[in-house]
Formats: structure tokens, sequence, C-alpha cells
């Protein structure tokens, strides 16, 4: 049994389209904070804070012991502006802000080291979730693999485009997603794609099939090349 459930957490790990990914019981704070992509971290009982690059907001977690506070959100002079109840389930996840600073996606932890897409917006300096954008994410991967169920794909978000509006995304699926959960038999892949965030959208000709036996690396060909260039 043991040795069944190293392969599953292996396996898992290894679905990592950026990085190692944090444990849902994993308390170590230096885990926590800016990652080399770029995005920032926050860990279970960890004071963190993600600011945007213009500055004039922050998303924020206090540190605590057992109940976590709600994830606020903090103004240009430090003050609560907003809190994300959304964000507040004792999970880890990721914060990436667009270079305008007027959107952000989270990889937020839903257990076995795997993460799911949220996206959010600004709107006079309020927090607004966005979910088209994994909706749709979802929709395409299930079309192509019947076998997944919806709760079992889970989109997750890589890299801002340049100009804030698009965004490069792989689905993330448990290894047995398509044999313990299925209605319909079959086997499925992963999936990369681009989306645009503010219709919800996504660019049915960036949808590009993970190779099994080759390591989570997003494409450089067709539309991704601009995002390969900021490598």
């Amino acid at each position: 049994m043991r040795f069944v459930i190293a392969l599953f957490v292996l396996a898992a790990f290894c679905l990592s389209p950026v990085r190692a990914q944090v444990g849902a019981l994993q308390t170590d704070c230096d885990l926590g904070g800016l990652q080399p992509d770029g995005s920032y971290q926050f860990i279970a009982t960890c004071a963190g804070e993600a600011r945007s690059p213009d500055g004039r907001i922050a998303i924020v977690q206090k540190a605590y012991d057992d109940e976590q506070p709600p994830i606020e959100v903090h103004d240009v002079h430090g003050k609560v502006s907003q809190t994300l109840r959304v964000l507040s389930d004792d999970m880890p996840f990721s914060v990436s802000w667009a270079p305008n600073s007027r959107w952000f996606f989270v990889n937020h932890h839903v257990g076995s080291f795997m993460d799911t897409l949220q996206v959010f917006e600004i709107v006079n300096s309020t927090v607004v979730e966005r979910p088209a954008l994994g909706r749709a994410v979802v929709k395409i991967a299930t079309t192509r693999y019947p076998c997944l169920p919806p709760r079992m794909v889970l989109p997750n978000g890589v890299r801002w485009s340049s100009d804030s509006e698009h965004l490069v995304m792989v689905t993330i699926s448990a290894p047995y997603a398509c044999a313990e959960f299925a209605k319909h038999p079959g086997s499925f892949h992963s999936l990369w794609m681009i989306g645009d965030v503010r219709d919800g959208h996504v660019d049915l000709s960036s949808v590009r099939v993970q190779s099994d036996d080759r390591p989570f690396v997003m494409p450089k060909d067709g539309p991704y090349r601009g995002f390969a260039e900021r490598n």
C-alpha cells in the first residue's frame, strides 16, 4: 500500500508545469515568498504579501497557528479594503500578477500535490473573480477526452502575455481520472492552451497535447513564440 501511495505522489509531483508543488500539510515558511517565475507562494500558517507591480494593491495572509484568518486585500496605504474568502481554506496558493496590475491568477492547491486556476480582475480597486476562462479550459479538455469528469480537470496558470490580456495554461488531472471516476472508458493527456482573460475564450489554434514521455515544458511554436521569448 505504501508503494502505491508513493507512486501516486511521485506522479502528481511530476505533473507540475512550473515547479515542485507545495503540499497541503507543508508549513515550512522558507518555501514561501517570491519564486523564480515571478509568482508569490503562500504557505499555510505563514505570513505573506503579494503586491501588484504598480504597488497599489497587495494580497496578504497573516501568520496564524490553528484557524486561518481571511486572506486580505490591502490598498496602497496598507489598509484592508477587502477579504477573499475563496482563498481562505487553509491551503497553499500562489499569486501571479499581470504586468499591468489589473489582473492576477492564483494556482490554488486542492490536495495530492495538484492546483487549480482562479483568475481575478481589479475593478475600481476591488478584486473580482472571473471564472469563465477556467470553465472554458475544462470544457475543451472534457470534449477532447470524454472519459474525464469535469471535476477531475484542473487548469493551471503558467505565464502572462506582455499585454496582460492572455494567459498560457495547462490542464492537470490525477493519473487515475479516466479509470476510477470515468463514465466512459478511455485515456487522456494534459493540454496546453492560451486564453483571453477579458472574455474567457480560449484560442483553439493554441491547443497542444502534452506528451507523456516528455517533461512539462511550455510549447514554443505558433502563438507561444511571444511567451517563449520572455524566458
